[in-house]
């Protein structure tokens, strides 16, 4: 499981060394190398924070919008040509489905010690939901109830990316040093 970490970081891998390839030759000491992949995996252990971080942003351009709405924001004939607007009780079950299925995979990834999946997929999901509350002219009522969820959400996912990443830091200084 973490044996492994150093070439899954992110579906990274890394060189296999040949006689041919320059860069895994003396041109390229293998300080540099370590030095690389602990690169690598602390700028991996940001990405659950950078997540945070845009959210953050999305929810201030959320809230600025919070008392506007799709069709007052366009023509009546462009709403007539766009159709009706999805119910708010089914964004609700699907934004509740979504929410709970997603705190069910992160705290399994924490509990097993697995690779955390990527950030920009929770991240997508919230942002997702202020724009269907957007488009249903539900904005102003959900707002609070998506951007808690969402910090939830991606607090644990940062805290679960942290973590493994950290992990995987510790248990290759112990390699090296060993």
């Amino acid at each position: 499981m973490l044996s492994n970490l150093p070439v899954t970081a992110h579906g990274k891998r890394q060189k296999a060394s040949s006689e041919n390839d320059f860069y895994d030759s003396e041109a390229r000491p293998n300080d540099q190398a370590l030095e690389a992949n602990f690169d690598d995996l602390y700028s991996n252990s940001r990405s659950g924070l950078r997540g945070l971080l845009i959210f953050l942003g999305a929810s201030a351009i959320a809230y600025y919008f919070n008392e506007h709405t799709l069709a007052g924001s366009l023509p009546a004939n462009i709403m007539d040509q766009l159709g009706s607007i999805p119910p708010v009780i089914l964004i609700n079950c699907v934004f509740g489905a979504s929410t709970i299925s997603s705190l069910i995979s992160i705290a399994g990834k924490i509990h097993n010690g697995r690779e955390p999946g990527k950030t920009s997929t929770h991240l997508l999901f919230r942002v997702f939901f202020y724009l269907l509350y957007f488009i249903s002219g539900a904005l102003g009522d959900y707002f609070n109830v998506v951007f808690i969820s969402g910090l939830v959400v991606l607090g644990l996912q940062h805290y679960n990316v942290w973590n493994y990443y950290m992990r995987a830091i510790e248990k290759m200084r112990t390699n090296i040093s060993a």
